[in-house]
């Protein structure tokens, strides 16, 4: 078990921080800093690592198709110049050879919502779960982002989730985006917010200019809108080796 001194000299060290849990999640510097947020936070994700996670392209018999993970799609990896202007925060899967019929499963239950012409994802698909502890306060939310998707042709396909709910496993994309950078593929990201802050689950990773807490890898972190990524091997989500 790492001290908080470790890792408070970790955070100062490195862009993503190694949590107690076994794999590194992505944290804003503020959460190492104030011990209200750390608090809130520990409680949070200790909950949502709780919440039962479907792979997001196995079907309901149990099937995934064949896919790969590139090195730079990984979860944490470095890129830019240096490889250390920025960390993905999320596991990119290019399913067969730039196949775009992929379907895609919720990993866990919520409401959906759907955005179109999105910064960086053009579409996506995000599943939104409230978070409680063991008494049923309402800690937060849990979100997993579901991007580069191609929701003209699920709607073609009479596919139309949005304000929807859908339990872990149920369909919710049938279509990848053709033309996306580096070829068709998901985009999985988790992402945690505390019951106070005011984001949503709108991109939120490439503010360069707003006032916050701390240097971040993508500019000035506002804490307010949310706080950080989480690794889908604390919940227990293999996505590649």
């Amino acid at each position: 078990m790492r001290t908080a001194s470790i890792k408070y000299l970790s955070a100062l060290l490195f862009p993503f921080i190694l949590q107690a849990a076994e794999y590194p999640d992505m944290f804003t510097p503020s959460y190492y800093t104030e011990k209200t947020m750390k608090q809130q936070v520990d409680a949070l994700v200790k909950m949502c690592q709780k919440a039962p996670f479907h792979h997001p392209l196995e079907n309901s018999e149990g099937k995934r198709p064949e896919y790969r993970v590139p090195d730079m799609g990984k979860f944490g990896a470095g890129k830019g110049p240096t490889r250390k202007e920025q960390h993905h925060p999320a596991v990119d899967m290019h399913v067969g050879n730039r196949k775009t019929e992929v379907e895609v499963f919720a990993a866990h239950g919520g409401v959906v919502s759907t955005v179109r012409d999105a910064p960086k994802y053009r579409h996506y698909v995000a599943v939104k779960k409230v978070i409680k502890d063991d008494k049923g306060r309402v800690l937060g939310k849990l979100v997993t982002l579901y991007g580069h998707v191609d929701l003209d042709l699920n709607e073609a396909d009479e596919l139309s989730l949005d304000g929807q709910i859908v339990k872990a496993g149920d369909l919710i994309s049938k279509h990848l985006y053709d033309e996306t950078r580096g070829g068709p593929h998901l985009h999985f990201e988790i992402r945690y917010y505390r019951q106070d802050d005011q984001g949503d689950e709108g991109f939120y990773g490439f503010q360069q200019k707003i006032p916050g807490s701390g240097d971040w890898p993508w500019g000035r972190w506002d804490p307010v809108i949310g706080f950080g990524y989480g690794h889908p091997r604390n919940h227990s989500l293999v996505l590649y080796k």
